[in-house]
Protein backbone atom coordinates (compact mmCIF):
# COMPACT_ATOMS: atom_id res chain seq x y z
CA UNK A 1 0.00 0.00 0.00
CA UNK A 2 2.81 2.35 0.86
CA UNK A 3 4.40 1.57 -2.49
CA UNK A 4 1.16 2.36 -4.34
CA UNK A 5 0.77 5.61 -2.46
CA UNK A 6 4.24 6.61 -3.56
CA UNK A 7 3.70 5.87 -7.24
CA UNK A 8 0.32 7.52 -7.74
CA UNK A 9 1.55 11.11 -7.31
CA UNK A 10 4.32 10.34 -9.76
CA UNK A 11 1.82 9.17 -12.35
CA UNK A 12 -0.29 12.28 -11.86
CA UNK A 13 2.79 14.46 -12.20
CA UNK A 14 3.75 12.65 -15.40
CA UNK A 15 0.21 13.09 -16.79
CA UNK A 16 0.23 16.79 -15.98
CA UNK A 17 3.60 17.13 -17.64
CA UNK A 18 2.37 15.41 -20.82
CA UNK A 19 -0.76 17.59 -20.90
CA UNK A 20 1.38 20.70 -20.44
CA UNK A 21 3.60 19.74 -23.38
CA UNK A 22 0.59 19.02 -25.61
CA UNK A 23 -1.04 22.30 -24.57
CA UNK A 24 2.15 24.22 -25.42
CA UNK A 25 2.33 22.47 -28.79
CA UNK A 26 -1.28 23.41 -29.57
CA UNK A 27 -0.66 27.02 -28.60
CA UNK A 28 2.47 27.13 -30.75
CA UNK A 29 0.60 25.59 -33.68
CA UNK A 30 -2.17 28.18 -33.34
CA UNK A 31 0.40 30.98 -33.32
CA UNK A 32 2.14 29.55 -36.40
CA UNK A 33 -1.13 29.12 -38.30
CA UNK A 34 -2.24 32.63 -37.34
CA UNK A 35 1.10 34.08 -38.45
CA UNK A 36 0.90 32.16 -41.74
CA UNK A 37 -2.56 33.57 -42.49
CA UNK A 38 -1.37 37.10 -41.71
CA UNK A 39 1.62 36.68 -44.03
CA UNK A 40 -0.54 35.19 -46.79
CA UNK A 41 -2.92 38.14 -46.45
CA UNK A 42 0.00 40.58 -46.78
CA UNK A 43 0.98 38.87 -50.03
CA UNK A 44 -2.52 39.35 -51.50
CA UNK A 45 -3.93 42.46 -49.81
CA UNK A 46 -2.80 44.80 -52.58
CA UNK A 47 -4.85 42.85 -55.16
CA UNK A 48 -7.82 41.54 -53.17
CA UNK A 49 -10.15 44.53 -53.56
CA UNK A 50 -9.29 45.13 -57.22
CA UNK A 51 -9.10 41.50 -58.28
CA UNK A 52 -10.94 39.04 -56.03
CA UNK A 53 -13.99 41.25 -55.45
CA UNK A 54 -14.71 42.05 -59.15
CA UNK A 55 -14.24 38.40 -60.16
CA UNK A 56 -16.64 37.22 -57.46
CA UNK A 57 -19.12 39.88 -58.61
CA UNK A 58 -18.84 38.50 -62.16
CA UNK A 59 -19.67 35.00 -60.96
CA UNK A 60 -22.47 36.21 -58.69
CA UNK A 61 -24.11 38.26 -61.45
CA UNK A 62 -23.75 35.37 -63.90
CA UNK A 63 -25.44 32.95 -61.49
CA UNK A 64 -28.22 35.39 -60.56
CA UNK A 65 -28.92 36.21 -64.21
CA UNK A 66 -29.48 32.54 -65.11
CA UNK A 67 -30.53 31.13 -67.48
CA UNK A 68 -29.04 33.89 -69.66
CA UNK A 69 -25.35 33.18 -68.97
CA UNK A 70 -25.49 29.95 -66.99
CA UNK A 71 -28.05 27.14 -66.96
CA UNK A 72 -30.04 25.74 -65.27
CA UNK A 73 -31.55 28.45 -63.10
CA UNK A 74 -30.86 28.08 -59.36
CA UNK A 75 -32.46 29.67 -56.32
CA UNK A 76 -30.84 32.71 -54.70
CA UNK A 77 -30.31 31.02 -51.31
CA UNK A 78 -28.28 28.19 -52.86
CA UNK A 79 -26.16 30.67 -54.82
CA UNK A 80 -25.39 32.76 -51.75
CA UNK A 81 -24.46 29.66 -49.75
CA UNK A 82 -21.81 28.92 -52.38
CA UNK A 83 -20.36 32.44 -52.17
CA UNK A 84 -17.48 31.42 -49.81
CA UNK A 85 -16.48 28.78 -52.37
CA UNK A 86 -16.14 31.43 -55.10
CA UNK A 87 -14.17 33.70 -52.78
CA UNK A 88 -11.82 30.84 -51.91
CA UNK A 89 -11.33 29.93 -55.58
CA UNK A 90 -10.29 33.49 -56.45
CA UNK A 91 -8.25 34.24 -53.35
CA UNK A 92 -6.39 30.92 -53.25
CA UNK A 93 -5.33 31.19 -56.88
CA UNK A 94 -4.37 34.82 -56.36
CA UNK A 95 -2.24 33.69 -53.39
CA UNK A 96 -0.33 31.21 -55.56
CA UNK A 97 0.25 33.89 -58.19
CA UNK A 98 1.46 36.44 -55.64
CA UNK A 99 3.74 33.94 -53.92
CA UNK A 100 5.28 33.02 -57.29
CA UNK A 101 5.60 36.67 -58.26
CA UNK A 102 6.94 38.14 -55.04
CA UNK A 103 9.49 35.39 -54.30
CA UNK A 104 11.65 36.32 -57.30
CA UNK A 105 14.76 38.44 -56.47
CA UNK A 106 13.92 41.02 -59.14
CA UNK A 107 10.39 41.31 -57.71
CA UNK A 108 11.82 41.93 -54.24
CA UNK A 109 13.95 44.76 -55.62
CA UNK A 110 10.93 46.25 -57.41
CA UNK A 111 8.72 45.92 -54.32
CA UNK A 112 11.37 47.68 -52.22
CA UNK A 113 10.57 50.76 -54.34
CA UNK A 114 6.83 50.31 -55.00
CA UNK A 115 5.51 48.23 -52.07
CA UNK A 116 8.12 48.02 -49.27
CA UNK A 117 5.55 46.67 -46.78
CA UNK A 118 5.25 43.32 -48.57
CA UNK A 119 6.65 40.27 -46.67
CA UNK A 120 9.86 39.76 -48.68
CA UNK A 121 11.20 43.35 -48.92
CA UNK A 122 10.13 44.04 -45.33
CA UNK A 123 12.11 41.03 -44.11
CA UNK A 124 9.15 39.04 -42.75
CA UNK A 125 9.96 36.15 -45.12
CA UNK A 126 12.86 35.18 -47.36
CA UNK A 127 12.52 34.06 -50.98
CA UNK A 128 13.50 30.53 -49.92
CA UNK A 129 10.72 30.46 -47.32
CA UNK A 130 8.19 31.62 -49.91
CA UNK A 131 9.33 28.83 -52.24
CA UNK A 132 8.85 26.26 -49.48
CA UNK A 133 5.39 27.69 -48.74
CA UNK A 134 4.49 27.16 -52.40
CA UNK A 135 5.46 23.49 -52.16
CA UNK A 136 2.71 23.13 -49.56
CA UNK A 137 0.15 25.60 -50.92
CA UNK A 138 0.01 24.52 -54.59
CA UNK A 139 -1.13 20.90 -53.89
CA UNK A 140 -3.56 22.14 -51.23
CA UNK A 141 -5.12 24.78 -53.49
CA UNK A 142 -5.31 22.40 -56.45
CA UNK A 143 -6.95 19.64 -54.36
CA UNK A 144 -9.44 21.96 -52.64
CA UNK A 145 -10.55 23.56 -55.91
CA UNK A 146 -10.74 20.18 -57.65
CA UNK A 147 -13.15 19.02 -54.96
CA UNK A 148 -15.17 22.21 -55.55
CA UNK A 149 -15.50 21.47 -59.26
CA UNK A 150 -13.02 24.07 -60.55
CA UNK A 151 -9.92 21.92 -60.81
CA UNK A 152 -9.47 22.51 -64.55
CA UNK A 153 -9.55 26.29 -64.16
CA UNK A 154 -7.09 26.09 -61.26
CA UNK A 155 -4.69 23.85 -63.23
CA UNK A 156 -4.67 26.23 -66.19
CA UNK A 157 -4.19 29.22 -63.88
CA UNK A 158 -1.11 27.51 -62.45
CA UNK A 159 0.26 27.20 -66.00
CA UNK A 160 -0.38 30.90 -66.65
CA UNK A 161 1.28 31.77 -63.33
CA UNK A 162 4.36 29.85 -64.48
CA UNK A 163 4.36 31.60 -67.87
CA UNK A 164 3.93 35.03 -66.31
CA UNK A 165 6.50 34.78 -63.52
CA UNK A 166 9.12 32.08 -64.05
CA UNK A 167 9.24 32.43 -67.84
CA UNK A 168 9.03 36.25 -67.55
CA UNK A 169 6.01 36.50 -69.80
CA UNK A 170 4.92 39.51 -67.75
CA UNK A 171 8.22 41.35 -68.15
CA UNK A 172 9.55 41.29 -71.69
CA UNK A 173 6.55 42.34 -73.76
CA UNK A 174 3.52 44.32 -72.61
CA UNK A 175 1.23 42.75 -75.23
CA UNK A 176 2.22 39.24 -74.12
CA UNK A 177 1.63 40.33 -70.54
CA UNK A 178 -1.88 41.56 -71.34
CA UNK A 179 -2.69 38.35 -73.24
CA UNK A 180 -1.68 36.22 -70.24
CA UNK A 181 -3.67 38.39 -67.84
CA UNK A 182 -6.75 38.41 -70.12
CA UNK A 183 -6.57 34.61 -70.36
CA UNK A 184 -6.31 34.41 -66.57
CA UNK A 185 -9.38 36.63 -66.17
CA UNK A 186 -11.30 34.34 -68.53
CA UNK A 187 -10.49 31.41 -66.27
CA UNK A 188 -11.21 33.34 -63.07
CA UNK A 189 -14.57 34.49 -64.37
CA UNK A 190 -15.52 31.06 -65.68
CA UNK A 191 -14.42 29.45 -62.43
CA UNK A 192 -16.38 32.00 -60.39
CA UNK A 193 -19.53 31.26 -62.39
CA UNK A 194 -19.11 27.51 -61.95
CA UNK A 195 -18.34 27.86 -58.23
CA UNK A 196 -21.52 29.80 -57.57
CA UNK A 197 -23.82 27.77 -59.77
CA UNK A 198 -22.75 24.30 -58.72
CA UNK A 199 -21.11 21.42 -60.55
CA UNK A 200 -24.11 20.86 -62.82
CA UNK A 201 -23.77 24.35 -64.34
CA UNK A 202 -23.46 24.78 -68.09
CA UNK A 203 -22.30 28.11 -69.49
CA UNK A 204 -24.60 29.14 -72.33
CA UNK A 205 -23.51 30.37 -75.75
CA UNK A 206 -24.23 33.97 -74.71
CA UNK A 207 -22.34 33.35 -71.47
CA UNK A 208 -19.28 32.23 -73.41
CA UNK A 209 -19.54 35.25 -75.70
CA UNK A 210 -19.87 37.62 -72.72
CA UNK A 211 -16.86 36.06 -70.99
CA UNK A 212 -14.86 36.56 -74.21
CA UNK A 213 -15.98 40.19 -74.41
CA UNK A 214 -14.83 40.80 -70.84
CA UNK A 215 -11.48 39.21 -71.69
CA UNK A 216 -11.27 41.72 -74.55
CA UNK A 217 -11.91 44.52 -72.04
CA UNK A 218 -9.06 43.22 -69.87
CA UNK A 219 -6.73 42.69 -72.84
CA UNK A 220 -7.06 46.27 -74.07
CA UNK A 221 -7.16 48.16 -70.76
CA UNK A 222 -5.33 46.08 -68.14
CA UNK A 223 -2.09 48.05 -68.48
CA UNK A 224 -3.79 50.78 -66.45
CA UNK A 225 -2.25 48.99 -63.45
CA UNK A 226 1.24 49.66 -64.84
CA UNK A 227 0.89 53.44 -64.63
CA UNK A 228 1.38 53.50 -60.87
CA UNK A 229 4.45 51.22 -60.80
CA UNK A 230 6.66 52.83 -63.42
CA UNK A 231 9.58 53.55 -61.06
CA UNK A 232 9.91 49.95 -59.92
CA UNK A 233 9.25 48.53 -63.41
CA UNK A 234 11.98 50.72 -64.87
CA UNK A 235 14.45 49.61 -62.19
CA UNK A 236 13.59 45.99 -62.97
CA UNK A 237 13.97 46.50 -66.71
CA UNK A 238 10.45 45.46 -67.59
CA UNK A 239 9.18 46.41 -71.04
CA UNK A 240 5.67 47.51 -70.11
CA UNK A 241 3.38 49.88 -72.01
CA UNK A 242 4.18 53.18 -70.19
CA UNK A 243 7.92 52.54 -70.59
CA UNK A 244 7.82 51.26 -74.18
CA UNK A 245 5.15 53.54 -75.67
CA UNK A 246 5.75 56.54 -73.43
CA UNK A 247 3.53 57.67 -70.59
CA UNK A 248 1.08 59.83 -72.59
CA UNK A 249 0.68 57.37 -75.47
CA UNK A 250 0.06 54.53 -73.02
CA UNK A 251 -2.64 56.58 -71.31
CA UNK A 252 -4.43 57.14 -74.63
CA UNK A 253 -4.27 53.37 -75.38
CA UNK A 254 -6.17 52.87 -72.12
CA UNK A 255 -8.62 55.77 -72.28
CA UNK A 256 -9.93 55.12 -75.80
CA UNK A 257 -10.76 51.41 -75.23
CA UNK A 258 -12.45 52.24 -71.90
CA UNK A 259 -14.78 54.64 -73.70
CA UNK A 260 -15.42 52.11 -76.47
CA UNK A 261 -16.18 49.21 -74.13
CA UNK A 262 -18.43 51.36 -71.94
CA UNK A 263 -20.65 52.08 -74.94
CA UNK A 264 -20.36 48.67 -76.58
CA UNK A 265 -21.21 46.62 -73.49
CA UNK A 266 -24.29 48.66 -72.66
CA UNK A 267 -25.36 48.35 -76.33
CA UNK A 268 -24.71 44.59 -76.27
CA UNK A 269 -27.07 44.14 -73.34
CA UNK A 270 -29.69 46.53 -74.69
CA UNK A 271 -30.15 48.32 -71.37
CA UNK A 272 -30.60 51.79 -72.90
CA UNK A 273 -30.60 54.71 -70.46
CA UNK A 274 -30.36 52.29 -67.53
CA UNK A 275 -26.71 51.84 -68.47
CA UNK A 276 -25.95 55.56 -68.55
CA UNK A 277 -24.26 55.46 -65.14
CA UNK A 278 -21.84 52.77 -66.34
CA UNK A 279 -21.00 54.79 -69.45
CA UNK A 280 -20.41 57.94 -67.40
CA UNK A 281 -18.20 56.04 -64.96
CA UNK A 282 -16.17 54.65 -67.84
CA UNK A 283 -15.68 58.08 -69.41
CA UNK A 284 -14.73 59.48 -66.00
CA UNK A 285 -12.03 56.83 -65.60
CA UNK A 286 -10.77 57.55 -69.12
CA UNK A 287 -10.58 61.30 -68.52
CA UNK A 288 -8.90 60.78 -65.16
CA UNK A 289 -6.33 58.53 -66.82
CA UNK A 290 -5.41 61.36 -69.20
CA UNK A 291 -5.56 64.28 -66.78
CA UNK A 292 -4.08 62.93 -63.53
CA UNK A 293 -0.64 61.34 -63.20
CA UNK A 294 1.63 60.37 -60.32
CA UNK A 295 1.90 57.35 -58.05
CA UNK A 296 -1.12 58.03 -55.84
CA UNK A 297 -3.44 59.48 -58.54
CA UNK A 298 -2.60 56.53 -60.84
CA UNK A 299 -3.34 54.09 -58.04
CA UNK A 300 -6.71 55.75 -57.56
CA UNK A 301 -7.37 55.49 -61.32
CA UNK A 302 -6.56 51.78 -61.17
CA UNK A 303 -9.03 51.30 -58.29
CA UNK A 304 -11.74 53.15 -60.23
CA UNK A 305 -10.95 51.00 -63.27
CA UNK A 306 -11.60 47.90 -61.14
CA UNK A 307 -14.92 49.44 -60.02
CA UNK A 308 -15.80 50.14 -63.66
CA UNK A 309 -15.16 46.51 -64.64
CA UNK A 310 -17.35 45.37 -61.74
CA UNK A 311 -20.22 47.54 -63.04
CA UNK A 312 -19.82 45.98 -66.49
CA UNK A 313 -20.24 42.57 -64.86
CA UNK A 314 -23.64 43.70 -63.54
CA UNK A 315 -25.07 44.37 -67.01
CA UNK A 316 -26.47 40.82 -67.57
CA UNK A 317 -28.29 41.03 -64.24
CA UNK A 318 -29.69 44.44 -65.18
CA UNK A 319 -30.79 43.05 -68.56
CA UNK A 320 -32.57 40.10 -66.92
CA UNK A 321 -34.55 42.13 -64.39
CA UNK A 322 -35.50 44.79 -66.92
CA UNK A 323 -37.39 42.05 -68.78
CA UNK A 324 -39.33 40.61 -65.85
Amino acid sequence: MAHMAQTRPGRKSSARGTFSVLYDLVLQAQKNVGRAFVLFWLFTVDDAATFVVPNVIFGLCSALSAPILVAPQDDIASILLRLPRAVFFNWSNLLIFDLANQRLPESAREDALNKPWRPVPSGLMTSAQVRRAMLFCIPMVLTANYLSGVGVETSLLLVLTWLYNDLMGGDENWICRNVIIASAFWLYNTGSSNSLHGQTAVITEKGTLWTNIISGVILTTMHVQDLKDQEGDCARGRRLAPLVLGDLTARWTIAVPICFWSCYCTWFWEVGMAGLGIVLLGFSVAIRCLVYSGKQPDRRTWELWALWTATLYMLPLLYRYMRI
